[in-house]
């Protein structure tokens, strides 16, 4: 099973590179199945998410359909899905990052919960507290 970095997966979902968007269609089309897809790790989707929102101008909503589109993907394997969709709820509500809504889902998992942070946006959730 290969995995996939983020650039790959924003010219999937952007086109902004046709050339590089056709290869990445290629290879999963021809390389990637629902018996043996391409992983997708929580490292590459906080990436993504950034990349989406910051470089792209996508809108909560907008990263929230190109998240679940990935969820969805027969020819992909997203790291802990579950998980991801968890956060992904939480972040199309709330005002933190994905990546912030990830790590709490993640920690809360493994029974750790809130995150405590510096983040003054990422406190005002119930799943981190600010340390003053």
């Amino acid at each position: 099973m290969i995995a996939l970095d983020t650039n790959l997966l924003v010219r999937l979902l952007t086109n902004d590179d046709a050339r590089q968007a056709a290869k990445a269609e290629a290879w999963l089309r021809d390389n990637a199945s629902a018996r043996s897809p391409a992983y997708v790790d929580h490292v590459v989707l906080c990436e993504l998410s950034w990349v989406l929102e910051r470089s792209y101008g996508y809108a909560r909503d907008a990263v929230h359909q190109a998240m679940s589109a990935l969820l969805n993907h027969d020819q992909l394997k997203v790291e802990s899905p579950g998980l991801v969709r968890q956060a992904l709820g939480l972040y199309e509500a709330g005002p933190a990052d994905f990546s912030d809504y990830l790590l709490a889902v993640r920690a809360q998992a493994a029974g750790y919960a809130p995150v405590l942070t510096f983040d003054k946006k990422a406190a005002k959730t119930p799943t981190h507290r600010l340390l003053r």
